[in-house]
């Protein structure tokens, strides 16, 4: 007799407990306030200028206005962020100590060197800030600011901050009234003395997409052979001079409405990172007035119907005929 066949009892693996998914902690940037709730779209109560970029560099041209402020709370205006990386970046920051003030017209400020500066804040900071304010209106703090420059023609630049933090001591590796400045040294022609000029870093946000720049006057002499970009429209774009990308630290120097160099953070490079062009007034007042004659129905033109003219022999037979 054959031996019975042996069946085999298929045991279903035991399944593999739900794997956790392990979340990564990004590393902030000064940008976000470990102190305030999540940012929410608010509208900031104190309404910041809006800086000019230069004409005739690869600015946007803007006329100075006090209109709604831009949503670019640093974060998107990846110039300000703070985070370690080997690539250099366009950045401008500080600190500044002092006690804000509140003018009759509810606008902050602060007294530096006896002179005023106004401070805003954006979005959910504001409402965190009239918060602290209520709690305790006569404290002393440390702000961390970015530093901003409105342009006007045929006058001074005036020098504003926004708010970006704010702490009872300082966590902070500058000193009150130290900046770190990384942009292209050039002139503007808005002002006489050369500027630092902070553009929006590669992969920025904008929700107005303007991508403008902030151009903070600076005081700087050196003895290696970085010089300040001048534009010259008289000279062919390949014989212009080389633009140097400067990276150091800055003092901010009241009396001169300036920031006076202190030392580099890195030596002066003619190697420019990647950058948003800033966009000028008149390229989105053209692009929206191309969309709307678009959607405008365009009235058939009416075409003037001549006269047919008659030939030499035809005039005659009817004079012969009279």
């Amino acid at each position: 007799m054959s031996p019975k066949p042996q069946i085999r009892s298929l045991k279903k693996k035991p399944t593999s407990p739900d794997q956790t998914t392990v979340s990564v902690a990004t590393e902030e940037t000064i940008e976000d306030n470990p102190t305030v709730a999540p940012k929410q779209k608010q509208k900031s109560l104190t309404r910041p200028p809006e800086e000019t970029a230069p004409t005739t560099v690869e600015g946007n041209g803007d006329n100075p206005t006090t209109s709604e402020p831009e949503n670019n709370t640093e974060a998107t205006e990846a110039s300000t962020d703070e985070a370690t990386t080997e690539k250099p970046i366009f950045q401008g920051i500080g600190t500044l100590q002092g006690k804000l003030q509140k003018d009759d017209e509810g606008n902050f400020f602060i007294r530096l060197g006896g002179k005023r500066y106004d401070l805003y804040f954006q979005g959910y900071r504001y409402k965190a800030w009239l918060k602290q304010v209520e709690a305790n209106p006569d404290q002393t703090l440390f702000f961390r600011v970015y530093p901003k420059c409105l342009m006007i023609p045929r006058k001074p630049p005036k020098i504003y901050f926004q708010v970006a933090a704010w702490e009872e001591e300082n966590p902070w590796n500058e000193e009150p009234g130290q900046f770190r400045l990384k942009g292209i040294w050039q002139f503007v022609p808005q002002v006489r003395t050369p500027v630092i000029s902070i553009y929006r870093n590669k992969g920025a946000e904008d929700p107005k997409g303007k991508f403008k720049a902030a151009h903070i006057p600076v005081l700087m002499r050196r003895d290696d052979e970085s010089a300040p970009f001048r534009f010259n429209p008289k000279i062919a774009k390949e014989e212009l001079p080389p633009r140097w990308f400067i990276q150091g630290l800055f003092k901010f120097i009241p009396s001169r409405d300036s920031f006076g160099f202190s030392e580099d953070l890195e030596p002066p490079t003619k190697e420019i990172p990647w950058y948003k062009k800033p966009v000028k007034n008149n390229d989105i007042s053209r692009k929206t007035n191309e969309k709307e004659t678009e959607n405008k129905s365009e009235k058939p033109s009416v075409k003037k119907v001549e006269k047919p003219i008659k030939n030499n022999k035809e005039n005659k037979n009817e004079q012969s005929e009279k």
